[in-house]
């Protein structure tokens, strides 16, 4: 059985988170749940197509707990005949401080599982689920820095605003502007070679009508289904 390379399939997991690690506390009311279709793209794209799925259907879903903080996850899922295989990858956050307090992500494929789950609790810091919940609820207007957690270590990014397009939500017009998360360059600081870009709905839940992580030369990109 053909595999793909040990650093490939690393990259791809980070992109594309398994169960979620159990809540601290048990979920409150029900929260937001936006569907989304998934493909892979890009020149590592078209290679990791031998051995992942390369497109399927997703879901970022937002919830309360009883604690107040929030989890947000991201869930994808194979195309037909990929029954049984997912990845995932989530987050609990304090809103309230804006601290991500854990982060995990998993995956089953072809037989294989495996979870992950770490404690990030540092003020500033988000990861790629919380930091698109963290864009969501404040978009920037100008460039700001942040802390991005990614595979267990923690790095400067970059958050910069981008131009608007029109786009139809629900069958109506809205203008949706682009903000994009690059890392960040300094001396003492590993510098994260990803890229999350984000185009943002201008309605009151600042909906995000398409997601594209980068890394290398391979893009996952998701799109809000009509």
């Amino acid at each position: 059985m053909r595999r793909a390379p040990v650093g490939l399939l690393l990259f791809l997991l980070l992109l594309l988170p398994a169960p979620p690690a159990r809540p601290a506390t048990v979920p409150a009311a029900a929260g937001e749940v936006l569907h989304y279709r998934w493909r892979l793209q890009g020149l590592l794209g078209g290679v990791a197509g031998l051995f992942l799925p390369r497109q399927g259907e997703a879901t970022l879903c937002q919830r309360p707990l009883e604690s107040g903080h929030q989890v947000s996850e991201l869930y994808l899922v194979a195309g037909h005949g990929e029954d049984g295989q997912f990845f995932r990858y989530g987050a609990e956050i304090d809103p309230a401080s804006g601290v991500t307090v854990r982060a995990w992500s998993s995956y089953r494929w072809r037989g294989e599982a495996k979870a992950r789950e770490a404690e990030v609790g540092q003020a500033g810091v988000v990861d790629i689920a919380s930091g698109i919940q963290a864009l969501r609820r404040d978009p920037p207007t100008g460039t700001r820095v942040l802390e991005i957690w990614s595979d267990g270590r923690v790095y400067p990014v970059l958050v910069l605003p981008g131009a608007t397009r029109r786009q139809l939500l629900r069958g109506e017009p809205v203008t949706v502007r682009a903000y994009s998360i690059r890392g960040l360059s300094r001396p003492e600081r590993r510098t994260w070679k990803g890229r999350l870009d984000l185009w943002l709905a201008d309605d009151p839940a600042a909906t995000p009508m398409e997601i594209r992580v980068q890394r290398s030369l391979a893009d996952l990109v998701l799109t809000l289904a009509p």
